[in-house]
C-alpha cells in the first residue's frame, strides 16, 4: 500500500475515492489533521499508483467536474455487487466440501455398531476364557464349541473336515469367530484398531452400509481362512476380528488416496506395519503364535475392493 497524496475536506475526499472505485482502483483513507479536515489517501495496489496519480491531478484541477458527481452512487452499487459475489462464492465453497468431511467424524461417542462389536468381542472373549475355558466353566466351553468355525466334535466325527459344522446348517460360524480371541493382548490390539477405524467409517457410511461392509469383511476372510488347505496357511482353528480390522484399514486407506480432500491421512508407518505383518505371517513360522494370515490378507483385499466399488456408486 502506497501513499497517493492528501485532499482537504472529507466530502471532497470521499467523492474522489468513490471515483477511483469506479476505475477499479481500491484505496484507504486516513485523517491526518482534524483541525484542517485533511485526509491522506493510500492506494492498496502499488501497480495502480501511477494511474491513481493521474486521476488525482485531474481531480484537483477540476473537482467539480460532472463525472465526479455521480461517483458515490456508482461506487456504492459496485461495492454491493462485489459483496454479493463474495457471499455467493462462500456458499459455493461450502457446497463443494465433501458431504461427510472427516472433521468431527472421529470425535464424540462411539457409533452404535462399532460399540456393539467391541462389547461383544470383549464379553465373549472373556466368557470363553480366551479359548481356554476351565473344566468347570460350562458357559465358556459352550461358547467355544458353538462360536468357533467348526466344533471340535464335528471336526473329529468328520475326520478333519473344516466345513463339517457349516454343512449341518450352522451358518453363523462363518461370522462368530470374530468375537473370540486368544489372549488379552490379542483382544486389546484388535479393539483399539476396531474402534479407531470403525467409528470413522461408520459415521462416513452410516450404520446400515457399515453393517454390510462388516458382514462382508467377516464372512469372506473367515471362509477363506477356515476352508483353505493347510499349505495355503488355511486352518479352521482361528479366532479374532482382525480380518474385519484389516478390511476397514484397506477401505479407508484407498478411499483417502482417491479423495485426499476428505482430510484422512493414514501414516505410512502404519501402512508398512500392517502390510508387513501379513508378509511376516506368510514368511515365517512361529512356535506359539499362529496368525490368521488368510483372514488378514482376505480382509485387506476385500476392503480395498469395497473402496473402489464405493467410488463407482
Amino acid at each position: 500500500m502506497r501513499s497517493l497524496g492528501q485532499i482537504d475536506g472529507r466530502k471532497k475526499t470521499e467523492k474522489f475515492v468513490a471515483f477511483l472505485i469506479t476505475q477499479k482502483i481500491k484505496t484507504h483513507i486516513e485523517g491526518i489533521d482534524t483541525s484542517l479536515d485533511r485526509w491522506e489517501i493510500w492506494v492498496r495496489d502499488e501497480d495502480q499508483l501511477g494511474a491513481a496519480h493521474k486521476q488525482l491531478e485531474a481531480f484537483l484541477a477540476n473537482p467539480n467536474d460532472a463525472q465526479y458527481d455521480s461517483a458515490i452512487q456508482e461506487a456504492t452499487r459496485l461495492l454491493e455487487e462485489e459483496q454479493k459475489a463474495r457471499q455467493k462464492a462462500a456458499k459455493n465453497v461450502r457446497r463443494i466440501q465433501p458431504k461427510n468431511s472427516v472433521v468431527g467424524l472421529n470425535r464424540g461417542p462411539i457409533p452404535p455398531l462399532t460399540l456393539t462389536l467391541a462389547i461383544l468381542s470383549g464379553i465373549i472373549s472373556l466368557l470363553s476364557g480366551f479359548m481356554q475355558p476351565s473344566a468347570n466353566n460350562r458357559w465358556g466351553q459352550l461358547t467355544v464349541s458353538e462360536l468357533s468355525f467348526v466344533s471340535a466334535a464335528d471336526f473329529r466325527a468328520s475326520k478333519g473336515d473344516p466345513a463339517a459344522s457349516l454343512k449341518k446348517g450352522e451358518i453363523w460360524r462363518a461370522v462368530t469367530p470374530i468375537f473370540l480371541h486368544g489372549g488379552m493382548l490379542h483382544l486389546a490390539m484388535n479393539l483399539f484398531m476396531l474402534i479407531s477405524l470403525g467409528r470413522l467409517i461408520e459415521r462416513l457410511l452410516g450404520t446400515p452400509r457399515f453393517a454390510l461392509l462388516v458382514l462382508l469383511l467377516a464372512v469372506g476372510p473367515n471362509l477363506w481362512q477356515g476352508l483353505a488347505p493347510e499349505w495355503m496357511s488355511g486352518s479352521p482353528n482361528f479366532v479374532g476380528i482382525s480380518g474385519v480390522v484389516y478390511g476397514l484399514f484397506g477401505y479407508i486407506w484407498i478411499r483417502s488416496k482417491l479423495h485426499p480432500e476428505m482430510g484422512i491421512l493414514i501414516p505410512m508407518p502404519i501402512v508398512i506395519l500392517l502390510v508387513g505383518m501379513i508378509v511376516i505371517g506368510f514368511t515365517f513360522q512361529f512356535r506359539d503364535f499362529h496368525p490368521a494370515n488368510l483372514c488378514h490378507l482376505g480382509g485387506l483385499l476385500l476392503g480395498i475392493a469395497a473402496a473402489f466399488v464405493s467410488e463407482k456408486r
